[in-house]
């Protein structure tokens, strides 16, 4: 009996051993899902925000497109999401019994080459330069349509519209070019940060997490093309801007009365 006794009590220390095992290896998958949902979290932030920019650049709310801009700046910064996607990868390892990465390969994101940041972009004077084109374009179709005798008044009328069209359509492309990068960050690379995370490869990851902060540190100097693009648009036709431009010119009758 004693054998048997034994025995018995032998197995039922394995039994909880491995109920120890399953319990630590399933609180191990739930911390890790939920730090994946933070990973996850980005695509659905920055999402978001391209939405919400749809509608401040289409009322010219330079405010709420600034604070846009930042608030992208700061859902893809790549020193707040580092530790995170490192608590993945070790505790994935963990759970796993595979192999630990490398401490010293995970402790910061890569230098990517120019060639490996893909995101959109656009500065000031390409957006001036693909602006004259097209300008120079919506003149000679007006030259062509206003060319008899006695249409000088409306071809001068058409070259005016022509050109305060482009204007306003600078500041348009500018702002759209801020949710193009929304776009880019929340569909392209954030799935492939998450996926690369769950499946614990740590190089893939590290570079996509790199990918997504260089595009985020895209977005300030985007504002600030679109920032002097509005600019130029007021000054060409305050009244384009709509409340918003309505008010800069109360603001400004105020200050000339100070």
């Amino acid at each position: 009996m004693s054998e048997l006794t034994e025995l018995v009590a032998r197995l039922e220390g394995q039994v909880r051993e491995a109920e120890e095992a399953h319990l630590i290896a399933d609180r191990l998958s739930d911390i890790c899902e939920e730090l994946l949902d933070e990973l996850r979290q980005i695509s659905s932030t920055v999402s978001e925000l391209g939405f919400e920019l749809d509608g401040y650049v289409a009322d010219c709310d330079y405010s709420a497109v600034q604070r846009a801009a930042y608030e992208i700046r700061g859902a893809t910064d790549g020193d707040s999401l580092l530790p995170i996607l490192r608590q993945v990868l070790l505790l994935q390892a963990l759970r796993d019994g595979v192999a630990l990465p490398d401490p010293a390969a995970i402790e910061s994101l890569p230098e990517l080459s120019a060639e490996e940041v893909a995101h959109p972009t656009l500065t000031l004077e390409e957006l001036r330069r693909d602006s004259e084109m097209e300008l120079k374009e919506r003149e000679e179709s007006a030259r062509q349509i206003w060319c008899d005798e006695g249409d000088e008044a409306d071809l001068e009328d058409a070259l005016h519209e022509a050109r305060t069209e482009a204007i306003q359509d600078r500041a348009t492309r500018a702002g759209r070019h801020l949710m193009e990068l929304c776009e880019y960050i929340a569909e392209d690379l954030c799935p492939r940060l998450v996926t690369s995370a769950e499946n614990g490869n740590s190089k893939e990851a590290l570079e996509e997490l790199a990918a997504i902060d260089a595009a985020g540190k895209e977005a300030e100097p985007a504002y600030k093309v679109y920032e002097v693009a509005l600019s130029e648009q007021y000054a060409s036709s305050p009244s384009s801007l709509g409340a918003v431009g309505e008010e800069l010119m109360l603001f400004e009758s105020w200050l000339g009365t100070q």
